[in-house]
C-alpha cells in the first residue's frame, strides 16, 4: 500500500469514528505512522486531505451508481441509482455528511450523480411512464432521496430509514406516474 493511500485510508476510518472534528492532520499522522510533513507532501493541508477523502468517495459511489442495473427498465435502474446512493449514506455517513456539506460550496461535486439520476427520469418521460417537466420531476426525485439519506444523520435506525426510502420513492414515482394517466 502506498503511503497516500495508508494516510487516506487512516483519515477515513478516524473521520467515520470519530466525525469531522476527529479528522485532525496529528490524530490522522499518528494513526497512519507518518509524520507530518509526508501528509503536508501528499495533500498540502487539512483542507487538502478531506477534499482527497470526499474525491475517493465520490469515485467509490459514481463507480457503483454507474455498475450495470439489474434491469433496462428505466424505474428499475432509477431505483436501483436511489438505492445505491442510500447504501452510500448508511456505508459511510461521516463521509456523507462531509460530501454534502462541501457540495453547497461546490455543486459540480454532485453533478455527475444527478445527471445520471437526470437521465433514468428523461427517459421515463420520454416512454410515457412520467408526464410534465423532467426537471421538475428529476428534482422531486432527487429532494426525496436526499431526505432519506438525511435520516441517517439523526440517528434512525437501518430499519426504519430503509422503510421511510421505499415510502418515499414509492410515493414520488406514484405521483410522477399519475400524472401520466
Amino acid at each position: 500500500m502506498n503511503t497516500e493511500t495508508k494516510i487516506l485510508d487512516a483519515a477515513a476510518a478516524l473521520l467515520e469514528a470519530q466525525g469531522p472534528e476527529g479528522l485532525t492532520t496529528r490524530a490522522v499522522c499518528e494513526a497512519a505512522g507518518v509524520r507530518a510533513p509526508t501528509l503536508y507532501h501528499h495533500f498540502g493541508d487539512k483542507g487538502g486531505l478531506a477534499r482527497a477523502l470526499i474525491q475517493r468517495g465520490m469515485t467509490e459511489f459514481m463507480e457503483r451508481k454507474r455498475t450495470p442495473p439489474p434491469s433496462a427498465d428505466p424505474l428499475v435502474q432509477l431505483r436501483f441509482g436511489w438505492d445505491v446512493a442510500l447504501e452510500f449514506a448508511l456505508k459511510h455517513p461521516a463521509l456523507y455528511v462531509l460530501i454534502r456539506e462541501h457540495a453547497r460550496a461546490q455543486p459540480a461535486l454532485i453533478a455527475d450523480a444527478y445527471a445520471l439520476m437526470h437521465s433514468r427520469v428523461q427517459r421515463l418521460v420520454d416512454m410515457g411512464r412520467f408526464r410534465g417537466s423532467v426537471d421538475a420531476a428529476a428534482r422531486a426525485i432527487w429532494a426525496a432521496s436526499q431526505g432519506a439519506q438525511s435520516l441517517v444523520q439523526q440517528g434512525v435506525s437501518r430499519k426504519d430509514i430503509e422503510a421511510v426510502s421505499d415510502l418515499l420513492f414509492d410515493a414520488v414515482v406514484s405521483k410522477l406516474s399519475q400524472a401520466a394517466s
